[in-house]
């Protein structure tokens, strides 16, 4: 018989055993029973193109008739080896997306940490394991200031460096998760102190030199809730509030670190409580606006109020403003709280210029307030029904509030300032960037805070500040409110000093519009 009929089914052998691994690699990944007959099939061919190369060995065959079964025995052969290798391909490919789905429902796009949906399945696991582990929950303080100076871009790239760092320096230490935005958790398998210890350190670590991003220097800091399964809870949920909870208490208190402890619940339930109770308190209106007046340093003349709000409740006593602005601000009521002080502050302007008042109201704005486009237009919309009203309005903001965000704070300011109204700084001298406030905002008063006036008869450095503050405020065309006066030695020495208005329980207390108006208007 003619060699070349032998070598191509050879050849064809050859193809079929080249099929073989990759039938089997599709038998295995499939486990099915298809792919199972197939593989022994080619096993049969194999042992049956052997028989057919004896059979033409041993037996004269007819040329044409072994060069017909020999090229159809090697495209059968061809065939099988295309179809198992393109399947294989297929499946592969599969396998890469669905691996690549798999990981980016499980991870953030962004760091590549493993996500929220990640985090509450192992947490999930671990709880049913019934395995000991700490929660760290890690909020990155000052990151919306970094979006709005610099830019959204830079933002997420603070986040990819910080995960980068974070997931670095916890490699076989803790496990780390982003929760969404720039919150994240951490997972420490252990409950041993040692462990707790090594976590922090290796946290601190992570942040302790700065982020350059594009050739800017940016210093992270962190604040870190801690909570422990079985310890203050065996749910998942509930262990997140908890280190959520111990987080803010972190923020609150200045801390870096704090653990959970009970009575962060029980505030939280009062929030709870309170917040409800202020909403229905919007509803029903039940707030009322008190006024306490400022006086003309020189002769005593009405120069305006400045609104406060006041709570009444069922047996006659008032929930403290400070409470009641602190539950608004962390619960998110501080803009429709807001909203609801001026838009009754402009009410009852037009009721007391009817009575001939001709002053001021002063009225505290929030930082929230400085920050949202929603106050901008709810103002806007009440200048265009009466535009007169800007003109007898003044918002008072703290310095604190400014410094929040002095972007946005510039922003606003400049918009409202255009709108006809007037800015006081309040509690001025307590914050850190007094003069930055007044070189870069539309100020045109200062409010000398009631610490320094109460002290400045017996502290020099007290009176050497509320002197200078004085002299500033001259040259800079703006005039000066002293709050807190308590004695008449105080108003005299204020006098001197040439102050333009003065404001306290000297004069007097904050009084309902009523009193307000009989006490001081026709």
């Amino acid at each position: 018989m003619n060699n070349f009929f032998i070598f191509i089914i050879l050849a064809g052998t050859f193809l079929l055993g080249v099929s073989l691994k990759p039938t089997f690699l599709i038998y295995k990944k499939t486990n099915s029973s298809q792919w199972g007959l197939l593989l022994l099939l080619i096993i049969f061919f194999i042992m049956a193109y052997w028989w057919v190369i004896y059979y033409f060995f041993t037996q004269g065959v007819d040329t044409f008739v072994a060069s017909s079964v020999s090229l159809i025995l090697f495209g059968g052969s061809g065939f099988v080896v295309l179809v198992t290798r393109l399947s294989l391909s297929s499946i592969i490919k599969i396998e890469r997306v669905s691996a690549q789905q798999r990981f980016l429902a499980e991870h953030d796009v962004l760091t590549r940490l493993p996500n929220r949906n990640k985090f509450f399945r192992i947490l999930k696991k671990q709880i049913s394991l019934n395995n000991s582990f700490t929660l760290f929950f890690i909020d990155l303080n000052g990151f919306k200031q970094v979006n709005d100076r610099f830019g959204h871009q830079y933002g997420d790239e603070l986040l990819s460096l910080l995960s980068q760092s974070l997931r670095q320096h916890l490699s076989g230490i803790a496990k780390v998760y982003r929760i969404g935005g720039d919150e994240f958790a951490l997972i420490l398998f252990s409950r041993t102190e040692k462990k707790y210890v090594n976590c922090v350190t290796a946290i601190n670590t992570a942040i302790s030199l700065p982020f350059s991003i594009r050739e800017q220097k940016i210093t992270v800091m962190l604040s870190i809730g801690v909570s422990r399964f079985p310890d203050n809870s065996q749910h998942q949920h509930e262990l997140l509030i908890q280190a959520d909870l111990a987080m803010y208490e972190a923020k609150r208190t200045a801390q870096q670190v704090v653990a959970y402890f009970p009575e962060l619940g029980h505030r939280a339930r009062e929030l709870s409580q309170m917040s409800t109770r202020i909403e229905k308190a919007l509803q029903d209106n039940e707030f009322e606006l008190h006024l306490q007046p400022i006086l003309s340093a020189f002769g005593g003349q009405l120069h305006g109020a400045e609104v406060l709000i006041r709570w009444p409740q069922k047996n006659g006593e008032f929930i403290p403003p400070n409470k009641l602005i602190s539950v608004a601000e962390q619960t998110g009521l501080i803009l429709p709280l807001s909203q609801w002080i001026v838009l009754n502050s402009f009410k009852q302007l037009k009721k007391l210029k009817a009575h001939g008042f001709y002053g001021f109201l002063h009225i505290n704005l929030s930082p929230k307030d400085l920050e949202s486009e929603e106050f901008y237009y709810f103002i806007e919309m009440l200048v265009e029904l009466d535009p007169s009203v800007s003109k007898s309005i003044i918002f008072e903001i703290t310095e604190n509030a400014m410094m929040t965000n002095l972007n946005a704070a510039r922003k606003m300011m400049s918009k409202l300032s255009q709108m006809g109204f007037k800015f006081s700084v309040d509690d001025f001298g307590t914050g850190f960037s007094s003069l930055v406030l007044l070189r870069e905002l539309p100020i045109d008063q200062i409010k000398i805070d009631q610490s320094f006036i109460k002290n400045m008869l017996n502290e020099p450095a007290a009176y050497a500040i509320v002197e200078s503050t004085i002299f500033l405020a001259s040259r800079l065309n703006c005039n000066v409110v002293a709050e807190g006066i308590e004695e008449k030695k105080v108003e005299q020495a204020l006098i001197k000093l040439n102050c333009d208005y003065v404001q306290g329980f000297f004069y007097s207390k904050a009084l309902s519009i009523d009193c307000f108006r009989k006490r001081y208007l026709r």
